[in-house]
């Protein structure tokens, strides 16, 4: 089970490359083509450090795992670099979409670095700039090893980052707006106004491999949370996954890992 956990961690790490950003769309409207990068732009609110959210990450309406993203910024090799702190606590979810990918679960913590002073940008993609990993109360610490530097893969913004396993990445298609339309969400007891789109995607082929089924995606966006997205649903191959916001505040997040890079070993084969 460690090794899902940690694999799933890695290949996130891996996932991380530069790019320069793209405009994103003022109002998705039906019949618009738009991409899965110009969907979760939309209405993006950068997070501050010391901001967080906590989803619930569910398959055909039950839960599987909570899943707590917290953001910060501090010295990384004497440069500014900005982080995201992911913290779960369940059982992985497996069978996700298309890469069949896992969201990580059981008592694990990462945090990634990214080559960015911060989150200001909803369409940049991020370069990986390091990592650590808390697995119980073992540390590890992800890339830049001299022995085995990472390969180089695909960029991606980071709400594609923080879907890692729910969504499918990387996703360059278009697909088209079936529906955009003011509905009310709840969360934490705190009526919100958000926008839920839907947008549907076809089969695409991907050179060699096997490509990437139909799908219908649907956004739950606000302006009044941090990155702006209060709901996302996959419907794919007659499953339906899904991450819900639970609760989420600004300013009052506290790391958990704060040990700093340089005192923490290589996790193996890093």
């Amino acid at each position: 089970m460690r090794a899902l956990l940690v694999a799933s961690a890695v290949g996130l790490v891996m996932a991380t490359f530069v790019s320069p950003a793209r405009p994103s769309i003022v109002s998705p409207r039906a019949g618009q083509s738009v991409t899965q990068t110009d969907l979760l732009s939309y209405l993006f609110v950068a997070p501050q450090p010391g901001d967080w959210l906590r989803y619930v990450v569910s398959v055909n309406g039950n839960p599987i795992v909570a899943k707590t993203i917290g953001f910060g910024s501090e010295l990384l090799h004497d440069q500014p670099a900005a982080y995201f702190e992911i913290q779960t606590q369940q059982p992985a979810l497996r069978g996700v979409p298309v890469s069949m990918q896992h969201v990580a679960g059981g008592s694990l913590t990462w945090k990634m670095y990214v080559n960015a002073a911060d989150f200001t940008d909803g369409t940049r993609t991020y370069a990986f700039a390091g990592g650590i990993v808390r697995i119980g109360d073992s540390y590890f610490r992800l890339g830049g090893n001299p022995l085995s530097p990472p390969e180089a893969a695909s960029s991606q913004t980071l709400q594609s980052l923080l879907l890692f396993g729910l969504l499918p990445m990387p996703d360059a298609r278009s697909g088209s707006v079936v529906a955009s339309e003011p509905e009310a969400r709840t969360v934490d007891g705190r009526e919100l106004q958000t926008v839920h789109t839907t947008v549907d995607f076809s089969p695409n082929a991907l050179g060699t491999v096997a490509g990437l089924p139909g799908s219908r995606v649907e956004t739950w966006q606000t302006s009044d949370v941090p990155l702006g997205l209060v709901s996302v649903r996959v419907t794919e191959n007659a499953g339906v996954f899904s991450m819900d916001l639970l609760s989420f505040g600004r300013g009052s997040y506290r790391e958990q890992i704060t040990r700093g890079i340089d005192t923490v070993p290589y996790f193996p084969g890093s």
